[in-house]
């Protein structure tokens, strides 16, 4: 049985929104959206959908992959936002779903003695406590918004995203 420590309720509580809720908020709303909406842009610098879920996918294998994990991944940030060739909604949700499959398997293994373990990136997470929040604050960012877009693209399609992610098990 796990302990009831302040440090496993942390760590399980960041590792459910990581690996489910947040996720399951995304995927949710991009089922809605045709392979079209999936790359529209308010403007040219405005991201997409499609743009977002690339640098979800980059930021989660760097951040929990790579640094977390120990994964050799090299990172291409400035790609992430630079795609243009509106992939087809199938290749790019399958990549953020096998990210998070990678994510959920470094973060199960995690153990909360690592919680404050120093970062090889101090200057902008000190610890891999600091780090888990970043990410976890980061993700949900984008995921609003994505819901945002969805409901702008879709009316009436993503209704209680919110708390249908946070009924499922």
């Amino acid at each position: 049985m796990e302990e009831h420590t302040v440090s496993q309720v942390a760590l399980d509580a960041l590792r459910l929104r990581i690996t489910k809720i947040l996720p399951q908020q995304i995927l949710s709303c991009v089922e809605e959206l045709t392979d079209e909406q999936l790359w529209w842009r308010a403007n040219e610098t405005s991201n997409s959908v499609g743009n977002l879920l690339i640098h979800l996918s980059g930021s989660l294998r760097h951040f929990i992959v790579k640094t977390m994990g120990g994964s050799d991944y090299e990172r291409n940030r400035p790609a992430e936002f630079a795609e243009r060739r509106q992939l087809p909604k199938a290749e790019v949700v399958s990549m953020f779903a096998a990210t998070i499959a990678e994510v959920t398997q470094v973060l199960e293994a995690f153990e909360t003695k690592r919680l404050l373990e120093p970062t090889p990136e101090p200057a902008y997470n000190a610890t891999m406590l600091n780090l888990l929040v970043n990410v976890a604050v980061h993700l949900a960012t984008h995921a609003g918004q994505i819901v945002y877009v969805a409901k702008m693209l879709q009316e009436g399609a993503v209704d209680e995203v919110w708390m249908r992610a946070h009924r499922q098990p």
